[in-house]
């Protein structure tokens, strides 16, 4: 069979019924090349057995009275806290001041850059709304800007 063909082709399933696990049928030399090729899949026989749920496992887990369930609900909580806490590595006391420091410095810095940015268009908007010549102006530089700057964008390739 060509490689076309095999695309072509939809890969057959077998389902394993009760039949054919309870009544061995005739083995041809096929058949025990496909159970080999199974196998080697890591297709297993059926359990004969129902796989418990998620469900029916919570279930058994929330067993108790009206009174001690939720008590337990909240002390197995608090134990899976203090679990995850005592998994946390913290910080030493230089750390936290050094990150304390550069976090407020990016916010003041970030903040005076968007105070300046922000007065600047309010400014050219008052001048603007004045004369409009002047408004129309600032508009065509910054239309011809963003044309240059995607322009560049795609005459440079990308290493991925």
């Amino acid at each position: 069979m060509s490689a076309e063909g095999q695309l072509d082709e939809k890969p057959r399933r077998r389902r394993w019924s009760r039949r054919q696990v309870e009544e061995p049928a005739q083995v041809d030399v096929e058949d025990e090349i496909e159970d080999e090729e199974e196998d080697a899949r890591g297709i297993t026989a059926p359990k004969g057995r129902a796989t418990p749920g998620r469900r029916q496992l919570v279930e058994k887990a929330e067993e108790g009275n009206i009174v001690t369930r939720p008590v337990n609900r909240v002390a197995g909580y608090l134990r899976d806290v203090r679990s995850e806490l005592d998994k946390v590595t913290w910080p030493t006391r230089q750390e936290t001041l050094r990150l304390t420091q550069i976090v407020l410095g990016t916010t003041i810095v970030s903040g005076l850059v968007l105070g300046v940015i922000s007065l600047i268009f309010t400014e050219l908007f008052r001048i603007g709304v004045s004369q409009p010549l002047v408004f129309l102006g600032v508009f065509v530089i910054a239309v011809a800007a963003l044309v240059y700057y995607l322009r560049r964008g795609e005459q440079r390739s990308s290493p991925y």
